[in-house]
């Protein structure tokens, strides 16, 4: 599971004000995702991607809106995508048998 200190990192706050916010931000991530494809496993590396990049445009938009610039477009795309493959891709993880 994706740690608060990771998520931190990746979104490059060196502070403690926005613990409370982050870790909101990362659980709606998880919520997202699970609606999105049924689960939310973190140890798959697009899931993290995926949290990452959910993450990341809640903490700097403060939304989940997206204007119709290139740049959001660009994001908007990424998370479709990444949520495509989760749902319609092979999935590594399971066992065979």
């Amino acid at each position: 599971m994706m740690t608060l200190t990771e998520m931190k990192s990746y979104l490059k706050v060196d502070f403690n004000d926005d613990d409370n916010e982050i870790t909101l931000m990362m659980n709606v991530a998880r919520e997202y995702i699970t609606d999105a494809i049924g689960e939310c496993d973190e140890t798959i590396a697009r899931v993290q991607l995926l949290m990452r990049v959910i993450v990341g445009e809640l903490y700097e938009k403060r939304s989940m809106t997206f204007d119709m610039n290139s740049t959001n477009q660009k994001v908007q795309y990424v998370i479709r995508s990444i949520i495509n493959q989760l749902s319609f891709g092979d999935d590594d993880s399971e066992d065979d048998s």
